[in-house]
């Protein structure tokens, strides 16, 4: 059943070919959530873009978002067209009609090549190939020159369309087995057939009536079962005047039952006349499928064409729903992005509440590296995350959610974002962000696009400091890859490369502190950030009041001992033997028990009570005490 040797369907296999598809790793397309999300119930890139009709169009939607053109003329090739229609409601009219009356053109022709294909995918592809004369049409029509060659190349497939018009009937069953499917009018023969199979009941209505007169029987009646077939029944009041020819099968109380030999010939010729109907009707479908089999090429054709307009219709429609513009695509190292927004952040936010948008601007000799050390939460992976998205969308071909782009080509794009192990393989999750900065380093080009996110964070302080320091200043001093690169980090200390090394500029996420509160503004400015806020978030979080307090009395005494050290500092191991502040003394506690024990020792009277209540003081302390 699932062997089969009919392989006319395939007809070539072909390489990615590398120099024409941006290069994406593994790794990149699972952090940036490009077709499946990180998160159960996460958004994905492809989901928000998707506004494809056609199975073969969501296919090669799907396909594009993991493999984006990094050549220029094909790209404004798909963009001129996108634009097209977004300036054209007439031709997005004539798309929205049709395009669902194809279906999956593709999977049904692959089914006619292994001869699997039901009569009701016949139909439907008759059906899928009268949707395709009018966008045909219309494509020819169109002021757009690859419309036109769409157009030109969109073959109707006349002779094969019609040929199953006039021969399959418009709603036949979905098996072959069940017949009925073949017009009448497509064979003599088989008209002949069908007229005996289901006009009998009249002839066997002729039989009973001629009986009756010739033998004066008025009761008499014919009937059938599965045992003997076709027979006459007499009730016994009648049985003297049956005929000498009629043959006696069964005796009931009542009645008796004959049959004869023209009953015994015309319910052959009707269980014949069934058999032979569907061998016959099977017949005819067969060779209207070999007929079929040698239009697989030009209807393969077909769904390509159509799988493209799909897509880019699909472009235009986001484009209209969500505001975006067309990029501007050149050959250059500049990548500038105004007002650029996160295109599944945006359609996710509470309604009425505004995407904060944002500028980039990158290139390879004023500003090749953008540390960025905004606070938590406050909106650095994002700004990452829409940087890469948007460069993607626009080498897809598709309008991008900013105010303008001007989009440098890029050729490989890098991430390393977030954290997670892999213990199935031992390795922590440090090991795992080595290795994905490894690949980065490794493969770097002149046209990469490169974001950090958090880079050493799987370590001590230090070590991730300094990993963090030497891969910036690999990305700036590499003899022959300038590649264009965003890092955001809390390692605040790597604000001091700025200083050094003349293409990295310092920026942060922008943050205000009103009466000890903290309200994210999600802008990026200029400049480098000195702190983080985790405490601040911890206490978001729902973190007791007591840790959060300590925490704080704890960061105060670390910034006070560690204060403009720098990345030469003393480590944190030598901060934490200080006594004051990170001796976790009994005093400085947060614990409800052992405050009230504080209170009631600081409130003692230690002048006037006498050794015996002392001891019982100090019993009952004991006593109250958490162990």
């Amino acid at each position: 059943m699932t062997q089969h040797h009919q392989i006319g369907h395939i007809t070539a296999l072909s390489r990615i070919e590398e120099d024409r598809y941006v290069r994406l790793d593994k790794f990149t397309v699972k952090s940036l959530e490009l077709i499946s999300g990180m998160n159960e119930g996460g958004s994905t890139l492809f989901e928000v873009i998707d506004r494809t009709i056609t199975p073969m169009g969501a296919r090669l939607l799907k396909r594009w978002v993991v493999f984006p053109l990094k050549e220029e003329k094909p790209i404004n090739a798909r963009l001129d067209i996108v634009e097209y229609f977004f300036r054209h409601p007439e031709f997005r009219d004539v798309l929205e009609e049709h395009l669902p009356r194809i279906g999956d053109l593709e999977r049904i022709i692959s089914k006619v090549a292994v001869g699997r294909v039901s009569p009701r995918e016949v139909v439907q592809l008759k059906v899928a190939l009268q949707a395709i004369e009018p966008i045909k049409a219309a494509c020819l029509e169109a002021e757009n020159s690859n419309l036109n060659k769409i157009g030109e190349r969109l073959d109707l497939c006349l002779s094969i369309r019609d040929r199953i018009a006039r021969e399959i009937v418009n709603d036949p069953p979905l098996l072959i087995n069940k017949g009925g499917f073949i017009r009448d009018g497509v064979s003599e023969e088989l008209d002949e057939l069908r007229k005996i199979a289901f006009s009998g009941k009249d002839y066997l209505m002729q039989i009973q009536q001629r009986e009756s007169e010739a033998t004066g029987i008025p009761s008499l009646k014919i009937a059938y079962n599965s045992v003997f077939g076709y027979y006459i029944e007499v009730r016994n009041v009648h049985k003297e005047k049956v005929l000498q020819e009629w043959i006696r099968k069964q005796t009931l109380v009542n009645a008796e039952r004959y049959i004869t030999q023209e009953l015994k010939e015309y319910e052959e010729k009707i269980l014949g006349a069934e058999e032979k109907i569907l061998s016959l009707e099977t017949r005819l479908y067969n060779e209207l499928i070999q007929t079929l089999t040698e239009f697989i090429s030009p209807i393969q054709a077909n769904a390509s064409y159509i799988a493209r307009l799909d897509c880019l219709f699909s472009f235009s429609a986001i484009a209209r729903e969500n505001k975006y513009v067309r990029p501007l695509i050149e050959d250059s190292d500049v990548l500038e992005i105004k007002q650029g927004r996160h295109p599944v952040i945006e359609k996710q936010l509470p309604v009425g509440e505004k995407y904060i948008a944002n500028d980039v601007f990158l290139n390879s000799t004023t500003q090749q590296i953008i540390i960025n050390t905004g606070p938590n939460m406050a909106g650095k992976s994002a700004l990452l995350r829409q940087t890469a998205l948007i460069t993607l969308l626009a080498q897809m071909g598709s309008f991008v959610p900013a105010e303008s782009a001007r989009i440098g080509l890029v050729d490989k794009m890098f991430t390393r974002v977030g954290a997670s192990d892999n213990i199935s393989v031992g390795e922590s999750t440090f090991m795992v962000e080595m290795n994905e900065a490894s690949n980065i380093l490794n493969n770097l080009s002149p046209r990469s696009l490169v974001l950090f996110d958090e880079l050493g964070r799987g370590t001590s302080t230090y070590d991730g400091i300094s990993i963090a320091w030497a891969i910036v200043e690999h990305i700036h001093e590499h003899p022959k890859a300038r590649a264009r690169t965003l890092f955001a980090t809390h390692y605040h200390e790597l604000n001091e490369m700025e200083k050094t090394f003349k293409r990295i500029k310092n920026y942060n996420v922008s943050i205000k502190e009103i009466d000890h509160k903290i309200l994210f503004l999600r802008k990026l400015e200029r400049g480098g950030s000195e702190h983080s806020f985790g405490i601040h978030v911890a206490k978001m979080a729902g973190m007791p009041k007591s840790i959060v307090k300590r925490a704080d009395d704890i960061l105060k005494q670390l910034e006070s001992e560690n204060r403009s050290q720098g990345i030469s500092g003393k480590p944190l191991a030598e901060v934490s033997q200080s006594r004051e502040g990170m001796q976790l003394s009994f005093f400085q506690l947060d614990d409800p028990i052992l405050s009230q024990i504080r209170d009631e020792i600081i409130n003692l009277d230690v002048n006037n009570p006498t050794p015996l209540e002392a001891l019982n003081k100090l019993s009952e302390i004991k006593k109250n005490s958490p162990g």
